[in-house]
């Protein structure tokens, strides 16, 4: 995966092209990117799915699926996530690639040109969204955002984080929230997609075999059409250290107590923090990590207990589900299986094995159209280019001592749990 072309395409909007013949599919995305802003992220959300049900070509979900059947069963999705403190919605693209189709071309540009459609050419009226389209894709969102509810692991972890990143736009959710949704019109809604398409940055995503010139040419025409602004550069967000440890407890109807801690470091991206991602390793991220078999196998103390490193914000997310009489043996076996690792008591084994873990899973990445994707769009916002072989490489030469070095720097900072109870 290192055939990697990427240049701009017009003002704010980047184009990386992964020449690639492993796949069958193609698998094209748009993705447009904007700081957090809780005046903009429900609309932005619900942008993204009204974007993707119809457009003036095709002017209900029928009639566009009709034509993705009838080129190879090609499929259309959405998302919406956040990184450090950007919002981000995205429209993609998966079709048969051109030289599996019986015409043996054109096909993956059909499948750029219906992209275009639906986000260059939406299902409008005199500057107003259908309302129909609007009103079911608003009931979407809010499903969305009630299922998460619904899930207290997926829920405890947007609490504790709203906690530790309160008055910070990182707190901001992904979706919004449920009364600024229903605020929403066909009319409200335009004024935000013109935002989003003239103040956005934006990164395009093309895996293929297929050339991508044409592919090009036809998005510049697209965007030619835009009168762009765009107001903001990606930037880091400010590095912490806590005070004190902030400590939220709240009660639920729950049979498993849920505990999220919250560690601030210093290791940002762009900076290096491939140290930072192996010691998360070491210490809860793969199989034979400290958490899983001192804190679950030997200790027996919850049903599950893993770490996570987030390199947009440099948070460590330590999670565990337990019975309300070990939460405090619990988190204190977590904080002593950091100071272990602090002061080196961990073997040169248990950096191979997590090195090899981290090894493999780069390379894991080039065997899915998507993670594909996903790789390159999400190191836009945290400003790293590197390839998965590239990681691969920096995580291979780490050593012990890097863990150790990057250990002494982190620091306690929100511990959030839900505990039964009406």
């Amino acid at each position: 995966m290192n055939n990697v072309s990427t240049f701009d395409v017009c003002d704010g909007v980047s184009f990386s092209y992964i020449k690639s013949d492993k796949f069958k599919d193609a698998q094209i995305s748009f993705t447009f990117f904007y700081p957090l802003d809780t005046n903009l992220v429900s609309g932005y959300s619900l942008l993204a799915s009204v974007l993707s049900d119809s457009c003036s070509k095709f002017k209900n979900f029928r009639d566009l699926n009709k034509f993705l059947e009838e080129t190879y069963g090609a499929c259309i999705d959405y998302d919406i996530f956040k990184i450090g403190s950007y919002h981000a919605i995205s429209l993609s693209v998966c079709a048969l690639d051109d030289k599996f189709t019986i015409e043996q071309g054109e096909n993956v540009f059909k499948m750029v040109n219906l992209l275009c459609e639906l986000i260059f050419n939406p299902l409008v009226n005199d500057d107003c969204f259908d309302e129909k389209v609007v009103k079911k894709r608003k009931k979407e969102i809010i499903d969305l955002i009630n299922s998460e509810f619904l899930d207290k692991r997926i829920w405890s972890m947007i609490r504790c984080k709203q906690e530790l990143f309160k008055n910070e736009k990182c707190g901001i959710s992904k979706y919004g929230n449920i009364s600024d949704i229903k605020k929403l019109d066909g009319r409200s809604l335009y004024s935000i997609y013109e935002h989003c398409l003239k103040k956005s940055r934006v990164k395009i995503v093309m895996v293929s075999s297929s050339d991508y010139h044409k592919v090009v040419d036809e998005i510049k025409s697209r965007f030619k059409s835009i009168s762009r602004s765009v107001d903001f550069e990606f930037e880091s967000i400010d590095k912490k250290v806590p005070k004190s440890v902030n400590g939220v407890s709240e009660k639920m109807n729950v049979q498993q107590c849920k505990l999220v801690m919250a560690f601030r470091t210093p290791f940002i991206a762009p900076e290096d923090t491939h140290a930072m991602s192996l010691f998360s390793a070491i210490y809860g991220g793969i199989p034979t990590s400290k958490l899983f078999m001192n804190v679950r196998e030997k200790l027996n103390l919850c049903y599950y207990c893993s770490s996570r490193f987030d390199s947009s914000t440099g948070v460590l997310y330590v999670e565990s589900g337990i019975e309300k009489d070990n939460v405090e043996k619990t988190k204190n076996e977590i904080i002593n299986q950091l100071n272990l690792i602090k002061k080196g008591e961990f073997s040169e084994k248990d950096v191979e094995e997590a090195k090899e873990f981290m090894v493999q899973g780069s390379k894991a990445v080039s065997d899915s159209l998507g993670r594909v994707c996903d790789w390159y769009v999400l190191r836009v916002p945290i400003r790293v280019n590197e390839t998965p072989e590239e990681f691969a490489y920096s995580v291979s030469k780490l050593k012990k001592d890097d863990v150790t070095d990057c250990s002494s720097k982190i620091y306690l900072d929100t511990v959030y749990t839900i505990v039964g109870g009406e």
